[in-house]
């Protein structure tokens, strides 16, 4: 936005002194023994997958103080084989499973100790480049492991299965913001098609989507967890960011003045016209901000001149900035909620202002 250029030029100044790793990728691994598959992996600036489909890297480009990035990693697990009903017939098991039956349950065989196995399922790395000395790649101490817990099969039928593992709300939120840009890009090659209608009812079938996703309905969420930072609002008072000589894949901060790190979660609270009832741990400014490019592309849609003059590169924009998690400026509720973390950002966004309102009378002073 030409408006804005002092602003835009201000914002990425402050983004390039905030820098603090280079051209970051997230190597992932399916180590030997693994039953996973690569699904899909979504999030990244670019992402490249090995043709034995064991490997991939994802390109997380430059990153920032404050920075945060969340990549998504879809695998596919085959079902165990193993089961009682697929082993093969032992006659010495069914003896003593005959045997066992005439002697009735025993309360000691419940509490036996079962052998617990953990399987590895995924390892990830990160690699960036060192701002001190150009050409030279770090990489993490040591990379992280993902294993899961494989408990043994059970014969016995009476044992209730287990119920479905419920996603965590991160994660949910993570899809909404990929979908909701996925969806703003389909509905610029339909209106570069000519068919506004159909990009219209897109829009407006991705809104209703995000409202059922927001309130919990699709898929249910667990409760809000204590040990994850909420979202940075808009124009909230925040300290320096913590320097860090690595980035971290795990991070679990704690609350400063509360014992343990723990605090008591506050219910969350519906902001004016807002048409979302957030479910736990959904960032409510996040909701917001995301039906509103809905809205906005929504109302421009249908002019096809205006759109194609200054709506179409305010999509654009929004698309770039929802999909990389990266902001300069506060054009946008959507941007300002990234732009906002970056405390260098933030700092010559202020200054900008200044230089706005007060430079004219600097340079007539000056002349």
């Amino acid at each position: 936005d030409w408006m804005m250029l002092r602003e835009c030029v201000a914002g990425c100044m402050g983004s390039l002194q905030s820098t603090s790793h280079q051209n970051v990728k997230l190597k992932l691994r399916l180590p030997e023994g693994s039953p996973a598959k690569f699904v899909k992996i979504s999030g990244a600036l670019h992402i490249t997958k090995r043709a034995a489909g064991r490997d991939a890297e994802a390109s997380l480009g430059d990153l920032r103080f404050g920075d945060k990035r969340d990549i998504l990693v879809q695998l596919s697990i085959a079902p165990d084989n193993s089961t009682p009903d697929s082993v093969p017939t032992d006659p010495w098991e069914n003896i003593i499973s005959g045997l066992e039956a005439l002697g009735g349950p025993i309360e000691q065989d419940e509490q036996r100790t079962l052998s617990v196995e953990e399987l590895p399922l995924i390892q990830a790395d990160l690699s960036w480049g060192d701002l001190l000395r150009d050409g030279n790649l770090t990489q993490l101490p040591r990379p992280s492991l993902l294993a899961i817990t494989m408990l043994p099969s059970s014969n016995k039928s009476s044992r209730p299965p287990s119920p479905p593992i419920p996603p965590h709300p991160h994660v949910v939120q993570r899809r909404m913001e990929l979908l909701t840009s996925d969806m703003l890009a389909r509905a610029l090659t339909l209106v570069s098609r000519g068919q506004h209608d159909r990009a219209q009812h897109l829009l407006a079938e991705t809104r209703s989507i995000l409202k059922g996703l927001g309130k919990g309905g699709l898929p249910p969420l667990p409760p809000p967890s204590a040990a994850l930072p909420p979202t940075p609002k808009i124009g909230e008072a925040k300290g320096s960011p913590t320097d860090s000589s690595h980035p971290s894949t795990i991070m679990s901060p704690t609350t400063p003045n509360m014992p343990n790190g723990r605090r008591t979660p506050s219910p969350p609270r519906a902001l004016d016209n807002s048409p979302f009832s957030p479910a736990a741990g959904i960032d409510h400014q996040t909701m917001a901000a995301l039906d509103h490019e809905l809205e906005s592309s929504l109302e421009w849609i249908p002019h096809p001149a205006i759109f194609g003059r200054d709506a179409r590169k305010a999509v654009l924009q929004s698309i770039g900035v929802i999909s990389s998690q990266r902001g300069y400026t506060f054009r946008t509720d959507m941007e300002g909620l990234w732009a906002t973390r970056i405390r260098g950002v933030r700092r010559l966004a202020e200054g900008s202002k200044y230089w706005r309102e007060g430079g004219r009378e600097v340079l007539e002073e000056e002349v």
